[in-house]
């Protein structure tokens, strides 16, 4: 089986934030070698069944729901508890009510998956200026990826890896990020890839570097 990327400009703006997930996933499995009975945890915590988009949606309507009652009884119960003379059972039972309503309310907020750590970012931001600083469309530049290894050719040179030297490949959607043992990352766009099937190359490349 082989594998060839032709090199082009890595020109597309949103590239950095897919490029920071990769290197998120990349310290996340160096942190899963290092820590395993920490990983084993929070993986335990994490395998909770999730429910589903819809009971989700639903689940977020009822908070509101459930916010703006409990607020208008806070209110309700809070009006005349503050007049003279002043209730304190209703004046507590009214501000448990508008403090549990807001947290439902809070709660009700859909939210977005948290972004990459910053050093993440800022690494990304490193290592594509690096491959923005050159003009693939005027270099020859070619990865191949078969049986006999990795290859690196950039014009006239070429640089030649085992598949014992790589430590792990990542995936987002439109990128690959392979990582050899010195820490140096390849960073592979799904565009350029020339031979061979995109959905055969994370499992075959994985299947080459397992220790």
């Amino acid at each position: 089986m082989e594998f060839v990327f032709r090199l082009s400009n890595y020109d597309a703006s949103d590239l950095k934030q897919e490029t920071a997930r990769l290197l998120q996933q990349r310290v996340e499995a160096h942190s899963r070698q290092t820590l395993p009975k920490v990983w084993k945890v929070t993986d335990k915590l994490n395998s909770r069944k999730k429910a589903s988009p819809e009971a989700l949606a639903r689940r977020r309507r009822l908070r509101r729901i459930y916010g703006v009652f409990l607020l208008i009884l806070g209110v309700i119960a809070l009006v005349p508890g503050l007049m003279e003379p002043r209730i304190p059972s209703l004046i507590g039972a009214g501000a448990g009510a508008v403090v549990v309503g807001l947290a439902e309310l809070w709660l009700s907020v859909e939210r977005k998956p948290s972004a990459p750590p910053l050093y993440c970012r800022q690494m990304a931001e490193e290592l594509l200026a690096g491959r923005q600083a050159v003009d693939w469309s005027k270099v020859r530049g070619e990865v191949r990826f078969d049986d006999s290894g990795a290859a690196l050719m950039t014009g006239e040179t070429q640089e030649l890896a085992d598949y014992q030297e790589l430590t792990g490949v990542f995936e987002t959607e439109r990128l690959w990020l392979v990582v050899d043992e010195k820490s140096m990352a390849l960073l592979l766009q799904k565009k350029d890839l020339v031979s061979g099937e995109a959905d055969a190359f994370l499992p075959y490349l994985q299947g080459k570097i397992i220790k």
